[in-house]
């Protein structure tokens, strides 16, 4: 532990946080470090300080702690040690597990699918984002009402009390149910809005670009388009599907929809409140699954995206496989991807690499000549 690292992060006024994951077995090991370094990604796209991650190997669960009684008391020792903020589990948490830590370890806890509502809460710009966060704040937190007036009294701001807030999560759970039904039904009278926009260009062709988080969507469709989307190198800086048009000389036009990034153990409800926005990628005629060349476990993120596809119907559709920041790879690395992945396509929307090839892909799938 680099202790110097850890004095010098109090000064941001970011707050600290302790990263913790449990697992059964040790050969899953590499996966862990994988998936707890995304959670260090996701946690400072939330606004977070990572200070240490943390894993447990343990063969049996506890039902109480998740990592035992024991295992918690030592967990309260190094929080305490490095002025811990709060703790993100890399797992999903009951409401009673969540209870049961703080009350030994005296700080804050949250898991994984709490921070990746949070970053959605943050990041959500338009009327139809934030109710689909609401929707999917409160489905997560409705099963979790019971026993969870200790950590409602805690929620004093701060990462995963963004959202709904205190107010509205004390209510009872007649309330949280009618606020629920109230907003599927607002959500519903949008997605017919954009049904019927849909149908008044039902003869232009639909591209839709789907891919891993920050895997370059948004930078891709500007490259395509000559737009100006915003970007950013955040988790999830995009919520909402944008669609743009798309010209191939020396007549040709088709839609391309830039839609909200997938990730690995993407909450079930936060695909569920977010059909409305992800129904472009059902309507589409063609999807172009990107892909970001320069990531470690790319063909991980690739067999994510597909199950995300599956999950929503919409694996069956024709799709065009395209690594993104290629002008990052070394050849040999390049060459890799190309044996492994041969009808791919290879592109740098940063540096306009390999995108008039894409374009007269896309065009010679729905134009004959």
């Amino acid at each position: 532990m680099n202790r110097e690292r850890i004095l010098e992060s109090t000064e941001d006024g970011r707050e600290r946080v302790l990263l913790v994951s449990v697992v059964d077995s040790r050969t899953d090991r590499w996966r862990v470090v994988q998936s707890l370094e995304e959670l260090s990604s996701l946690t400072s796209t939330a606004g977070g300080n990572v200070i240490e991650s943390l894993m447990q190997v343990r063969r049996r669960f506890d039902p109480a702690t998740l990592l035992g009684i024991g295992k918690a008391q030592e967990l309260a020792g190094v929080s305490k040690q490095l002025a811990i903020d709060l703790l993100i589990f890399d797992t999903e948490l009951s409401a009673a597990q969540i209870r049961n830590i703080e009350d030994i370890v005296n700080v804050r806890v949250i898991d994984r699918t709490t921070l990746i509502l949070d970053i959605f809460s943050k990041h959500a710009r338009t009327k139809e984002a934030k109710l689909q966060v609401e929707l999917a704040q409160l489905e997560y937190r409705l099963p979790r009402l019971v026993g969870m007036g200790v950590e409602f009294s805690r929620l004093g701001g701060g990462i995963g009390t963004r959202g709904p807030g205190e107010k509205k999560l004390e209510v009872d759970r007649r309330r949280i149910k009618q606020r629920i039904s109230t907003l599927k039904r607002i959500l519903k009278k949008i997605e017919h809005s954009k049904e019927v926009q849909r149908k008044r260009r039902a003869d232009i062709p639909k591209i839709a670009v789907v891919g891993y988080t920050n895997a370059g969507k948004s930078s891709l469709v500007n490259a395509l388009t000559r737009s100006k989307l915003a970007t950013s190198d955040q988790l999830f800086s995009t919520l909402d599907s944008n669609t743009k048009v798309l010209f191939v000389p020396p007549k040709y036009k088709m839609l391309i929809s830039d839609t909200v990034g997938f990730l690995k153990n993407l909450p079930h409800n936060l695909i569920a409140s977010f059909h409305a926005t992800l129904a472009e990628v059902m309507e589409a005629d063609i999807l172009v699954h990107i892909v970001d060349a320069t990531a470690e476990d790319v063909e991980e993120k690739i067999v994510t995206v597909c199950n995300v596809l599956e999950e929503i119907s919409a694996d069956a559709k024709p799709r065009v496989l395209v690594f993104n920041k290629i002008d990052r790879l070394f050849d040999e690395e390049k060459e890799r991807y190309q044996r492994k992945f041969p009808e791919a396509m290879f592109v740098s929307a940063v540096k306009d690499t390999g995108l008039d090839s894409l374009r007269e892909r896309l065009r010679a799938h729905f134009f004959t000549s």
